[in-house]
């Protein structure tokens, strides 16, 4: 009788794992597909688990009305947005007027370069290299940062409204009562929080450091720093090495350089890995590895916002995989410890 049901258990569990992938196959397709409405959905809602957070202490800790604290709420998030969208617009302005002056650095540097080099015996084609600098296509390059700017933007606007009907729909939704559904809002409540403080933390640190040494688009470069502090690992590598061009036309090649960078790599470090650990414990109980895993898969599937998505996402999914009996032991894999 053992014998003949325990093939048959083989073939079920093999069928499982087939319907599993499947089934993977076709979420991952429909996530996809459907990234246009999606993407600005799921950012509306972990943006209202921080707002929640933003009305219940205007209401419980400051005595203030209910539809009072929803009001303010929307107010600050309505000005954090316009105040975003105002300053980057005027930045790329800005530094577009200097457009020609960091071409000249630029040139100016490139044949400061291919001197040096020459005088060492490397043979350079100074006038093909110099040539092909000044024909740069830099203002396509704007144009089109230009055009994802204005997407982004329609972005935004569609997540603020969602947003919006969100926490004014909040009194007519019954609370929830649902422990999976009050564990995830929780985990990524204040996941997001502790980012959203140590990110504007790292934003000002690195404002006042390039604003000290006068650098060009300094705020815009700290509003980047900001933003991708929200993203795990890569992120902070990434808001480092973005002024470093402007550096260069700003400043050449030298001491300056150096300096500022050493100073933006030391401020990332300190936060990200000094900081912001002790205040978020151990995290959304997530493996490095599967961290990293996660970025690369939605960075994959949803791009940008799914880098900045992916820790939360993952960390949601991994709470629902965990109440559930059949996959409780990808749970604990997801977390870094072997099943039981």
């Amino acid at each position: 009788m053992l014998s003949k049901e325990k093939p048959f258990y083989y073939y079920q569990k093999t069928g499982t794992i087939c319907l599993t992938i499947i089934a993977a196959g076709v979420v991952t397709a429909i996530l996809v597909y459907t990234k246009a409405v999606l993407i600005p959905l799921v950012i509306s809602i972990f943006l209202y688990t921080i707002l929640m957070q933003m009305t219940r202490l205007l209401h419980n800790k400051l005595s203030f009305p209910k539809w009072l604290a929803v009001a303010v709420s929307i107010i600050v998030f309505l000005a954090f947005f316009t105040a975003i969208v105002l300053f980057t617009v005027n930045s790329v302005g800005g530094f577009l007027k200097g457009a020609e002056l960091y071409k000249e650095n630029l040139l100016g540097t490139a044949a400061d370069l291919i001197s040096r080099a020459q005088a060492h015996g490397i043979d350079i084609d100074k006038t093909s290299i110099l040539s092909y600098l000044k024909e740069l296509p830099v203002f396509n390059w704007l144009k089109n940062f230009g055009g994802k700017l204005f997407s982004l933007i329609s972005n935004s606007t569609l997540i603020m409204l969602f947003i919006i009907f969100f926490l004014l729909g909040g009194k007519k939704t019954p609370p929830i009562t649902n422990e999976t559904i009050k564990e995830m809002m929780n985990n990524v409540s204040i996941y997001l929080s502790v980012k959203t403080i140590t990110s504007l933390a790292t934003g000002l640190i690195i404002a006042i450091i390039l604003l000290a040494f006068k650098v060009k688009l300094a705020l815009l470069f700290a509003l980047f720093a900001f933003l991708l502090n929200f993203i795990p690992s890569v992120g902070s590598i990434i808001a480092v090495l973005l002024p470093v061009p402007v550096l260069f036309l700003q400043f050449g090649l030298g001491g300056h350089l150096c300096l500022i960078v050493g100073l933006l790599t030391a401020t990332e470090f300190i936060i990200g890995n000094l900081i912001e650990p002790r205040f978020l414990g151990d995290g959304m109980d997530l493996h490095p590895a599967v961290v990293i895993a996660s970025l690369i898969f939605w960075g994959l599937v949803w791009g940008v916002p799914g880098a900045f998505l992916s820790v939360p996402i993952t960390a949601s999914v991994k709470i629902i995989l965990s109440k559930i009996k059949h996959t409780r032991p990808v749970a604990e894999l997801l977390a870094g410890r072997l099943p039981h």
